[in-house]
């Protein structure tokens, strides 16, 4: 992740965006039953045969911090229905955005608030807890100089507003949505996900975005 680019990509063409909220819905409710592989930060959701009230101190702390996630990820799946409800709606004010951007060249003050509130949607939804962070240091610094932020692809192949480095994470990403990378991850609010994803996951958590390291 970068805090310069070689040029902004204009927006795709995106399928409509309810098959993404589907196959995100899916992704979460199969972390729910049975854990998400592939992650040092997801634990496992085996269930132990004995009752929570007969086990060894150490199988009861494993046990309270599975329903501690398993509560987490049903709040998400809430936010991930409340969003699907008006998938529609956001997926033709998208179209009318990329047909303006590219009559005109640029967004307007109301698509650009419209834009960071779907990605914090999205960030909500992978379950970040920086918000302030990516608000006030990283967003700015690593895309928010661009003409649109979400359309930003650095020259170390880093996409979208947060600047999600593809050879890392796109296949995290494929595994998690269901959808290729190229065509989604500049998605505002896959791309906020996704954020939250390689914050939760990453060893160094936001050291991952070399503007915060170097803040």
């Amino acid at each position: 992740m970068n805090e310069h680019y070689d040029s902004v990509t204009p927006r795709h063409e995106r399928l409509p965006f309810r098959v993404a909220l589907a196959a995100l819905l899916t992704a979460l409710v199969a972390s729910v039953l049975f854990g998400v592989s592939g992650s040092g930060a997801q634990t496992s959701t085996d269930t132990p045969s004995a009752p929570a009230t007969d086990a060894p101190d150490d199988v009861q702390a494993i046990i309270d911090a599975q329903a501690e996630q398993i509560q987490v990820l049903t709040e998400q799946l809430a936010f991930a229905r409340q969003a699907a409800l008006h998938s529609e709606e956001r997926l033709d004010s998208q179209r009318e955005t990329i047909l303006r951007f590219q009559e005109e060249g640029g967004l307007t003050d109301a698509e650009r608030d419209d834009a960071f509130a779907e990605w914090v949607i999205g960030y909500t939804i992978g379950g970040g807890s920086s918000l302030d962070a990516f608000e006030s240091i990283i967003l700015p610094c690593e895309s928010g100089g661009e003409p649109d932020p979400d359309a930003a692809v650095g020259p170390t192949d880093d996409w979208g507003r947060a600047q999600i480095n593809r050879p890392t994470w796109s296949r995290r990403f494929t595994e998690l949505t269901g959808v290729p990378f190229e065509e989604w991850i500049r998605d505002p609010m896959l791309n906020g996900y996704m954020a939250a994803v390689v914050e939760r996951e990453q060893t160094n958590g936001l050291g991952a975005w070399t503007c915060w390291r170097r803040r």
